[in-house]
């Protein structure tokens, strides 16, 4: 027996990254894989979910896949960005009549002027995120497997209590219908009573219906 609720981590590391795999699970009738990852994993995506399905039938499963680089990194620059931008500074100098030259500093720190060079993802760094991912599925498996030992430990201690309560409820379940039919007895007379209609008799077959019913 297996509980649908586990967390499993895995990791492994290459020449040039280092490649971290969370895997969170919670109970869902049918798999439901949510996978986040950055952008230049894309491509292994449908990999990476059919690595998780291949252990996983069900449930709903949190997935994150992180990739990192541990070689020097070279940045390309958006030259064409960085000529429009100094040409409007320009433009501006010349139409407001402003002294100055353009800041290095100001320019490096535009969104997107400047972006890591990637050489794409390796067959070593796909090796790597799969044997993290086996990782991780492992420790998932195991921790469900522990709380599922946890959980049929507790029900059956459950099923004990109840086999041992079985012959208290039997007995009182002999007694029910005769202590039924008094209570509904006692509350018929009482409201006969109430309306001073004591001495009107009851008509015991439909008494017998009702105590059946």
């Amino acid at each position: 027996m297996k509980s649908m609720t586990g967390y499993g981590r895995g990791s492994a590391t290459g020449a040039n990254f280092n490649v971290a795999v969370d895997l969170k699970t919670v109970n869902n009738r049918f798999l439901d894989v949510h996978l986040r990852t950055s952008t230049e994993l894309s491509g292994i995506e449908a990999n990476i979910r059919r690595q998780i399905g291949e252990s996983l039938s069900r449930g709903r499963v949190d997935a994150s896949v992180t990739l990192d680089r541990t070689s020097e990194i070279v940045y390309e620059l958006n030259r064409p960005m960085i000529a429009g931008f100094i040409e409007a500074l320009r433009s501006m100098q010349q139409e407001f009549q402003l002294a100055g030259e353009p800041d290095v500093n100001v320019l490096a720190r535009l969104p997107g002027v400047m972006h890591p060079v990637r050489d794409g993802i390796s067959d070593e760094m796909t090796q790597g995120i799969e044997r993290a991912i086996a990782k991780a599925l492992e420790e998932l498996e195991s921790m469900r497997g522990r709380e599922g030992a946890t959980l049929a430990s507790e029900m059956r201690g459950h099923l004990d209590e109840i086999e041992s309560l079985l012959p208290i409820i039997e007995l009182a379940a002999g007694n029910q219908l005769e202590n039924y039919r008094a209570r509904l007895q006692k509350r018929i007379a009482d409201l006969l009573a109430r309306d001073s209609l004591e001495f009107v008799e009851l008509d015991q077959n439909r008494l017998a219906q009702e105590v059946a019913y």
